[in-house]
């Protein structure tokens, strides 16, 4: 074979891979089906602000003026009145154990007293006396795990009383005498050997008492929290709890959420400001139920500046009384759209028909933001009129008013929208 042969051949060869390589990448880039879909939803998402918070209540401190030891006669969390004992002072540790123990002795009395008196038998059944010592036994273990002692002792003696129900349903104890008798000579025997209090601890405010202070309930004035500046916030320190300090009641179940956010989130907030509407509250940190509230105040040096936002909270139990300084996440405005991946969002052209004053009609055409549905094998490019935006996806509007979109056309729920894809226009046909 001689060299110009060689050559023709060589160059044929070229040119038929060049042709087809080229058919290759047409064919791929029309009808190529590696497109991946996402159907559009109908979604409800709360717009959330996260901040650091600093909780102020309306707070006064127990003191106990008296040398001894403390016995005291509420509970953490519980509601106290006007002048109401919270603790009586004994002179020593022994007298203060006994005083417990006659207490714990009176309530044992008191439900093994119920439940000789009452009729079980015949009006409650078995399966229903089970369910209420297995609910008992896991708040129990619930308690026990997030070491909250006081609650946990509350669920060993429902889980006591149960037992106790349960004996007199299959019949096994009739009643409790001989146990009652024997708790009533204890109880005399502890009288005998204790002493006289030698002082009290009162409140001359009622409210929910608390038995720990944390050296920030004056730290804001709960009076002027509506008031609150920045430079305020920042101001906060805490200060040194004297030691005859034994708790505190907060007096008003209204308490106020105060934190700092940036002017966006003002100008979101103040659109609320003065409505009904209530926000809602969440303290991850501490509890996932969510606390209805309302705005009370938005104080903003000016437009361009950061804000104090004050929330007013009216629910109080246990958890909330001890918080402080919490990471809170504040629910506002619900919006409502079709969910659309980010993945899927495209700047493309989009056209309409104009009709010019003297009947003629032209078409423009202008690039805007949107995404590629696919309708059968073709791809068809719509604009979108978003009307809320997260790190993964938005919320579009499938009704915008006039004028928002360029000519009318938008994502409608169920479309099949392109978030994966390459070489992607309108009119494209996809195998």
């Amino acid at each position: 074979m001689d060299n110009l042969l060689f050559k023709r051949i060589l160059i044929s060869i070229l040119v038929v891979a060049l042709v087809a390589y080229v058919g290759f990448l047409f064919i791929n880039a029309n009808f190529g089906s590696s497109i991946e879909t996402e159907v559009v939803v109908k979604v409800s998402d709360p717009d959330v602000i996260n901040a650091d918070c600093f909780i102020v209540r309306d707070e006064s401190y127990l003191y106990n003026n008296n040398n001894g030891v403390l016995s005291f006669n509420v509970n953490d969390g519980d509601n106290v009145s006007v002048g109401q004992t919270i603790a009586d002072v004994y002179s020593n540790e022994n007298d203060a154990v006994y005083i417990r123990r006659i207490k714990e002795i009176e309530e044992e009395i008191d439900n093994l007293k119920t439940l000789s008196n009452s009729n079980f038998k015949d009006s409650v059944g078995l399966d229903s006396v089970n369910n209420l010592i297995n609910d008992s036994i896991i708040d129990l273990l619930d308690y026990s795990n997030k070491c909250d002692f006081t609650d946990s002792k509350k669920a060993i003696d429902k889980s006591l009383y149960y037992i106790n129900q349960r004996q007199i349903v299959t019949g096994q104890a009739k009643g409790f005498k001989a146990k009652i008798s024997q708790l009533e000579s204890e109880k005399q025997s502890l009288i005998n050997s204790c002493s006289n209090s030698i002082g009290s601890v009162t409140t001359d405010k009622a409210g929910y008492y608390v038995s720990e202070a944390d050296g920030y309930e004056n730290a804001l004035k709960y009076d002027k929290v509506k008031d609150l500046t920045v430079k305020d916030l920042k101001k906060v320190k805490e200060s040194k709890v004297n030691s005859n300090v034994v708790g505190k009641v907060i007096s008003n179940p209204v308490w106020y959420v105060v934190c700092q956010i940036d002017k966006y989130e003002a100008i979101k907030l103040s659109k609320m400001y003065g409505s009904d509407e209530k926000v809602k509250v969440t303290l991850p940190f501490v509890s996932k139920e969510s606390i209805e509230s309302r705005i009370y105040s938005i104080n903003q040096n000016s437009k361009n500046s950061g804000a104090v936002l004050v929330l007013a909270c009216d629910y109080m139990n246990q958890d909330m009384a001890g918080i402080r300084q919490e990471n809170v996440n504040i629910s506002t405005l619900n919006y409502s759209g079709l969910k659309v991946s980010k993945r899927a969002l495209h700047e493309d052209y989009v056209t309409k028909t104009v009709e010019k004053k003297n009947g003629e009609t032209v078409e423009k055409r202008k690039k805007v933001q949107g995404v590629y549905v696919l309708y059968g094998s073709e791809l068809v490019f719509k604009e979108i009129s978003i009307v809320y935006s997260t790190n993964q996806y938005v919320l579009c509007n499938p009704t915008p008013e006039d004028g928002v979109l360029f000519n009318g056309k938008t994502v409608q729920l169920y479309d099949q929208v392109v978030i994966k894809g390459d070489n992607l226009y309108d009119g494209k046909v996809v195998a």
